[in-house]
């Protein structure tokens, strides 16, 4: 088990995402640990795992799918009349590779 500080883990983000996959790694935020980084194998689906491990998500999800919905043509509208600077962002996370690591508070 590697234990990093969460400054070091900003800093090197990318190898300790790679590192997730062998052993497990700690963060701390001033010295007392903090959340684990953990990988997701290749038929992990997020939703599930987010469900299993974070008791608010699911009732969060829950709520999001009683709410109001929009079709995909509308939003799309919609994102078109956005400002220049939400326009990028969509299309960082458009370009952003696939998710290899998931990140959420865990007892340790």
């Amino acid at each position: 088990m590697k234990v990093v500080p969460l400054s070091e883990a900003k800093a090197k983000l990318s190898r300790y995402g790679r590192l997730c996959h062998g052993e497990p790694v700690v963060v701390t935020v001033n010295g007392r640990p903090s959340f684990q980084l953990v990988p997701l194998e290749e038929g992990d689906d997020l939703i599930d795992r987010l469900i299993e491990q974070h008791p608010g998500f699911r009732k969060l999800l829950e709520n999001r799918l009683r709410g109001r919905s929009i079709s995909a043509a509308v939003a799309q509208r919609r994102l078109a009349g956005v400002a220049p600077a939400r326009n990028r962002a969509l299309a960082i996370v458009k370009a952003a590779p696939r998710l290899t690591c998931a990140v959420w508070p865990r007892p340790l």
